[in-house]
C-alpha cells in the first residue's frame, strides 16, 4: 500500500462489560468506516497498536466494538481515549451531500443574513458540548461556529462554501 494520510474516525470512550468490548464514539456519526474486519490504527500520545474489529453491535444507537487483540475488561480499559484512524485510501465513500471533515477544510463560510464571506475553515474542533468551526477572517481573526443545524444551512462541495446564518451580534 503506497503512503497515505491517516485519518481520524473516532475514539474509544469506555469499556462495555467484562468481556473486552468498548465504546466507540465517532467523530462523522454512523459510518461504514466501522464494520467487522477493519483494521485500525489506534493511538493515544506516543502510543499506536493495530486493532482488528471482530465483532459490533449497537447499544442505544452508539457502537459497541470488539477487538480481536482485546480479550477482557482490564484490557478494553486500557484502550480508553484511542483515537482511531484509517488510510484515507480505505476511508468509505459517502452518500451524495455527506462530506469528511478533512475535505471542507478551506472551504469559504458565507453568512446568508449579512450576505458577506466570513472567512475560511481551518479547523473543526471536537468539543463535549458541540463541535465547532474555526473559521479564520481575511483580517486573521479566529471565528468559532457551532456545528449545528441552527446556524451551518448549507454545504456546497462544486463552491466549496459553507452557508451559515449566524444570530444578530454573533460576530461582534
Amino acid at each position: 500500500m503506497k503512503n497515505s494520510e491517516m485519518i481520524k474516525i473516532g475514539r474509544i470512550t469506555s469499556s462495555v462489560g467484562i468481556k473486552g468490548e468498548v465504546r466507540v464514539s465517532l467523530y462523522g456519526g454512523e459510518s461504514d468506516n466501522l464494520k467487522q474486519g477493519t483494521v485500525f490504527t489506534a493511538t493515544r500520545a506516543k502510543t499506536e497498536t493495530t486493532l482488528v474489529v471482530e465483532k459490533l453491535r449497537y447499544q442505544n444507537g452508539r457502537p459497541v466494538v470488539k477487538f480481536a487483540e482485546v480479550c477482557d475488561r482490564n484490557a478494553a480499559d486500557e484502550l480508553r481515549d484511542f483515537e482511531l484512524s484509517l488510510p484515507e485510501a480505505e476511508l468509505a465513500d459517502l452518500a451524495p451531500g455527506e462530506f469528511y471533515i478533512k475535505d471542507l477544510i478551506g472551504f469559504e463560510v458565507y453568512d446568508r443574513m449579512s450576505e458577506a464571506v466570513i472567512g475560511v475553515v481551518s479547523e473543526y474542533i471536537r468539543n463535549t458540548a458541540q463541535c465547532l468551526w474555526e473559521v479564520k477572517s481575511a483580517e486573521g481573526k479566529q471565528i468559532l461556529i457551532p456545528d449545528v443545524d441552527a446556524f451551518v444551512k448549507e454545504i456546497s462541495a462544486d463552491a466549496k462554501r459553507i452557508e451559515v446564518e449566524l444570530i444578530p451580534g454573533f460576530l461582534e
